[in-house]
């Protein structure tokens, strides 16, 4: 299979004299790629003008000596200390007003012009002199870009940026985020200042203004982004290749949608820790797999252990190849890893590699690359051809990520991500498909779409709502949703604001409770589960009840679930955190509504489908340490790891994995 297998390679931390044995280690595992000139921004550019790519053109040389395929990196995520020094604009100013003066990664003002001009010389002469080598298959830019800056720039900027949004009018902007509050009302452009500490954000990070705080995270996305477009413009002058840079799955910085539209495939990094949820991972997959509905690159993950979490736990046997696996299944067409070495000094020295500290072929770790590579190498082209095909899907919005998360009140216990999770998780339990797609994705393409705390809501897309459940769709959405426009002004007249209509309920009033509460919820005096987190108080106006509060609260008349007929289709809705046998009532009446067939059998072993014209993938992974055993839906059918038929029931040792080839009749 003409996967790319390998990583993060950086030689430069090493002597050259050790460079050929690293590669005759790895090929021992197969390894036939390599992401290089991440971090070597210092060593092409030693003071300003000064440009020496002797090492990095040794550094090609032995990889196309090796036919190692090479992931080439601008070396942009990192500024070398002249630079800093020179030129102080570049350092970032945090929230609390304090200029940093250079180190860690990722900490470029974006909007210092300094930087911008840097850079792209940098970009510039790398793709020129590089275009050529044809070992390339992917120009990797900057990395995991994330954080924001407060600095004048970003001020100077972030005007031009608002009078391009709202037309030049300042009073555009006072009404938008109605500014007569607290006196804040504007009357010169420089008075807009960043949602600083030092101005209007609190403590806790909430900002007074949250029209001002959306109007600022969109811009630094936006400002982020236009540096990776200026370096892709660059590179794409001289080089035709995929370009992309690794995103991080749900952070909350960026929004990934739109910076999706300018990356030619969406590359990302795994890394979760020791007690992250199998469901959790999937969805952060198919994530990535819907910011283009497109497969994905899977940059990095680790061979075993990481070094920056809390708990950097080993990974058990067969874990780290499991998770490989589960990357493919949702979509991922590469494996790779940070690192191919393990560096001996820094920050990283204890996250793990494909070579070890100990320098060894023969340790636990590099056998189950050696196995996982193996076992790459050995399956067709055609599964990277395949597709997933959902009848779901989840939206995932980060504007409403955005503006639920940085509201004040009524708790700060609000996760947006956690909200979308409970749903995901509820229906990959039952063996059901996820599409994860924006606010802007066509809804008809599928059964069910699932709105999860979108908080951020517009006219425009209560109609493509109302249009798709009109049609015969199924709408399920929960509190928190409907509540705003883009800016952050409540929708009046109650709510779920503009989407009362096609829910058929209106509420007035939203209990908050303590982190750990729940109240029961009922049925016909069947109690079918817990809430909590919120307890919106809804009184349906169309909607039948599905569930009420118990009697241990004041408002226990009021519905907890609703579902709504309209016109051919339904609308749903919850107005709590749902536990997981309250969800699995909720999604039973959904399910058959839909005409959806759920398989709730060993929750720890999941069951995925890629598939193409005349064949169909079935992913069996379990995601437990623990021996499973299932029905095989496919009796007979051939696994394509170990190239044996299998019978009725499959076994499944801890984190085991089978690949399932059907031939379609």
């Amino acid at each position: 299979m003409s996967i790319l297998y390998g990583g993060d390679y950086n030689p430069e931390q090493w002597p050259q004299s050790s460079w050929q044995s690293d590669w005759d280690k790895l090929k021992l595992a197969d390894v036939n790629s390599a992401t290089i000139n991440v971090f070597s921004w210092s060593l092409l550019e030693q003071t300003e003008d000064e440009f020496d790519f002797s090492q990095l053109d040794r550094i090609v040389r032995l990889l196309e000596k090796n036919n190692i395929k090479i992931v080439m990196a601008t070396a942009t995520g990192a500024i070398p200390f002249w630079m800093t020094k020179k030129y102080p604009d570049i350092n970032r100013v945090d929230t609390n007003g304090h200029r940093q003066i250079g180190g860690k990664r990722e900490n470029a003002c974006p909007n210092s012009k300094s930087f911008q001009r840097l850079a792209a010389q940098l970009v510039e002469k790398i793709a020129k002199r590089y275009s050529n080598v044809k070992n390339i298959t992917h120009w990797h830019i900057s990395n995991e870009y994330n954080g924001y800056c407060y600095c004048d720039n970003c001020a100077r900027e972030f005007r031009r940026w608002l009078k391009k949004e709202y037309d030049n009018d300042l009073e555009k902007i006072n009404c938008a985020w109605n500014t007569n509050f607290w006196s804040h009302t504007y009357r010169q452009w420089d008075e807009i200042m960043p949602p600083m500490r030092l101005g209007d954000t609190f403590s806790n990070g909430k900002s007074v203004l949250s029209g001002l705080d959306l109007a600022y995270r969109r811009f630094q996305s936006d400002s982020l982004l236009n540096n990776f477009k200026m370096e892709r413009d660059i590179i794409r002058k001289y080089d035709n290749r995929p370009i992309t840079t690794n995103l991080m799955g749900s952070q909350k910085d960026l929004d990934y949608f739109k910076w999706a539209k300018e990356m030619d495939v969406v590359s990302w990094d795994n890394y979760p820790s020791f007690d992250t949820p199998a469901s959790y991972t999937a969805m952060q997959h198919d994530l990535m797999r819907g910011l283009k509905g497109k497969p994905f690159m899977l940059m990095e993950q680790t061979p075993s252990q990481q070094n920056w979490q809390p708990f950097n736990s080993l990974k058990f046997p067969n874990q780290m190849r499991m998770l490989s696996y589960q990357a493919m299944a949702h979509g991922a067409e590469t494996i790779q890893f940070f690192q191919l070495k393990q560096s001996r000094n820094g920050s990283e020295k204890f996250h793990s590699a494909m070579i070890s500290h100990s320098d060894s072929t023969k340790t636990r770790v590099f056998k189950e690359l050696k196995q996982l590579g193996e076992e790459l190498y050995n399956l067709p082209d055609e599964i990277k051809l395949s597709k997933i095909s959902s009848k779901v899907a989840i939206i995932f919005d980060w504007n409403s990520y955005w503006g639920l998360e940085d509201c004040m009140g009524p708790t700060t216990n609000l996760n947006y991500v956690n909200g979308i999770h409970d749903y995901y998780k509820a229906f990959y339990n039952k063996k059901i498909s996820i599409d994860m797609i924006s606010k802007e994705t066509d809804f008809k393409k599928y059964k069910i779409v699932i709105a999860p705390n979108m908080y951020i809501n517009s006219e425009s897309l209560t109609q493509r709502i109302e249009d798709f459940v009109n049609e015969g769709g199924i709408f399920v959405t929960d509190y928190f949703s409907g509540i705003s426009d883009k800016n952050d002004n409540v929708y009046l007249g109650g709510y779920p604001g503009l989407l009362k209509n096609v829910l058929g309920l209106k509420y007035d009033e939203t209990d908050a409770l303590p982190f750990e509460t729940q109240h029961t919820l009922e049925n016909d005096s069947q109690k079918i589960g817990n809430g909590s987190l919120v307890c919106d108080l809804i009184q349906p106006q169309t909607a039948q009840s599905l569930a009420h509060y118990g009697t241990e609260v004041f408002y226990s008349n009021y519905s907890a679930l609703t579902r709504n007929h309209f016109g051919q289709g339904y609308a749903y809705y919850s107005g709590t955190r749902l536990n997981d046998k309250a969800m699995d009532y909720f999604l039973t009446d959904i399910l058959k509504q839909a005409g959806l067939k759920a398989d709730s059998s060993k929750n720890d072993v999941e069951v995925m489908v890629r598939q193409n014209d005349d064949t169909k993938f079935v992913f069996i992974i379990n995601t437990d340490s623990e021996v499973k055993k299932i029905d095989n839906p496919y009796p007979g059918s051939l696994d394509l790891l170990s190239q044996k038929v299998i019978s009725k029931q499959i076994v499944l040792q801890g984190y085991d994995v089978r690949i399932l080839r059907i031939q379609k009749s």
